[in-house]
Formats: C-alpha cells, structure tokens, sequence
C-alpha cells in the first residue's frame, strides 16, 4: 500500500513538473514577448510556430538572451531576421536557465502543421481587419502625445520626438518616433502600447496608469498620420527652413558691413595731430 502512495505520489509529481514549464513559459511569454511577437502571424517580429523545430535550443537561448551580440558575431541567420525586420533590434533578456526551459517548452507546443494542413489553415484563415483611423483620432493621439493620459501616465513626449506640424519638439531619453509606424505597423504600435515591454515604458504604464484601449488606438492613429504626413512636408518644410535661414544669414551680414562701414576711420590717423601744429603757427 505504501508502495503504491509512493508510486502515485511520484507520478503526480512528475506530471506537475512536466506542466509547470509550460504553464510558467506561457506568463512569461505574455509578459515579454507578446507586444512583439504573435503566433501563426508575422507582427514586429516573426512568427514564433514551430521557431523550435527550425532552430536549435542553443541558438534559441543565444539570441533571446541578446540578439544584438548575437547579429554582431555574424551569425547568418540572426543578422538575416534582423535584416528582414527593419534592422529593428530585440530586446535583451537575461533570463535563468530555468525561465528559457519554461518558454522554450511552450514555444515547442507551437509545431508548424503539415504542408496539407498548412495550406487548409492558409485558405481558411481569415485576416484581422485593418485598423481605420478618423481625424478626431488624429487630434485625440496628438493631444495624449502632449499631455499626462486619463491614468495619470507621463507624457510620452517628455521621452519620444515626433516630427509633425504644429508639434513642439520632445524629449531625447528615448527613440524618434516619426516613423515607427513604418517600421512596426499600426498593430506592431498597438501591441507594443498595450503590453511595453520597454522597463521605463512597463513601468510608467502599470496598473491604474496603463493606457486604454481608446488611448491605444488615438495614439496609434497619430503615429500613423505623423509617419505618412511627414514625409510629405519634410521637403516643402525643408525648403522654408532653408530660405529662412539664408534670408537671416543674408540680414545679418549685411547689418555687419553696414555697421563695419559706419564705424571706419574716415581720416588719417594724424589728422588731429597734424591739425593742432597748423594751429600753432
């Protein structure tokens, strides 16, 4: 009897540590990946189903550790991703042994399907519907760009730049994001606003902060304008930016000559002298 409590005992132990990596592999990929990564479709980065049977768990390990380190040593196939996805790079994470197991063992459970399969799921599956902006969220993400969201949330233009009409220049600490919807895509935004896996941006934007889903689609909608819109102004406005400039540079060399020909000496310096000897004799 004890023998077989012991057999059960051990059987259940083993069922709840094969579980567990899975289980924990998922929280973990919820918390940092899926802002960028979605399963059975391509988003900031690639598509991650059946990523364990194209590559080997070493590899795997290296470049979710630190893909940059990884793209500088020349590794083809991470300088290849890094190339295909706008040279865009992934973040860093410096996960245990443990955490890696536990997310490689959930990404595992994503196979890629037979080619028959595959070709069924393909005609079957059905596009997301593209995201449709108006104007009015347009105004309403350029006005929580500028200022603290209904959360109470920093302003994201103490941190980011956007380079649009009528828009005072932002903050440096972090990147330019005038063309981030270019890079990433109007979902690409929306994951990356709905779950930042950037710690500033996770940690400014948690709990009661963390920005709605009405404040995720404005801000999107504005990144979307500022990135079509600014190439369209950037040449016009260069332009003026230029003329103005010269005009002013032109302006104030001509003030400088000006003032240069008031203050001249206009007589020799002797005149004085030579003209208090006249006077003497």
């Amino acid at each position: 009897m004890n023998s077989w409590r012991i057999l059960c005992s051990a059987v259940v132990a083993a069922m709840i540590t094969t579980g567990a990596p899975a289980q924990d592999g998922a929280e973990i990929f919820k918390k940092n990946c899926t802002a960028c990564h979605k399963m059975g479709k391509k988003l900031v980065g690639p598509d991650l189903t059946g990523v364990t049977e194209k590559r080997s768990d070493e590899w795997l390990r290296k470049f979710i550790r630190s893909s940059s380190a990884l793209i500088k040593s020349g590794d083809p196939d991470a300088v290849a991703i890094f190339e295909e996805f706008n040279k865009t790079p992934m973040l860093e994470f410096p996960f245990s042994d443990a955490e890696l197991t536990a997310l490689l063992s959930y990404l595992a459970s994503f196979s890629k399907p037979a080619a028959a399969e595959a070709t069924a799921t393909a005609t079957e599956q059905v596009e997301e519907p593209a995201l449709v902006f108006t104007e009015a969220d347009v105004e309403q993400g350029r006005f929580l760009f500028q200022h603290r969201t209904t959360g109470g949330g920093p302003t994201c233009i103490s941190c980011h730049n956007v380079s649009d009409q009528g828009l005072v220049p932002g903050g440096l600490l972090a990147k330019d994001l005038t063309h981030v919807a270019g890079r990433m895509g109007d979902q690409g935004i929306v994951g990356i606003l709905g779950a930042p896996p950037f710690p500033a941006m996770a940690a400014a934007y948690n709990g009661r902060t963390a920005l709605t889903e009405t404040e995720v689609h404005a801000l999107t909608a504005f990144l979307v304008h500022a990135d079509k819109n600014t190439a369209a102004t950037a040449e016009a406005d260069g332009k003026n930016t230029m003329l103005f400039w010269g005009l002013g540079g032109l302006v104030a060399i001509l003030l400088g000559v000006a003032l240069t020909w008031a203050r001249r000496l206009k007589r020799s310096v002797r005149h004085d002298i030579d003209a208090r000897q006249l006077r003497t004799i």
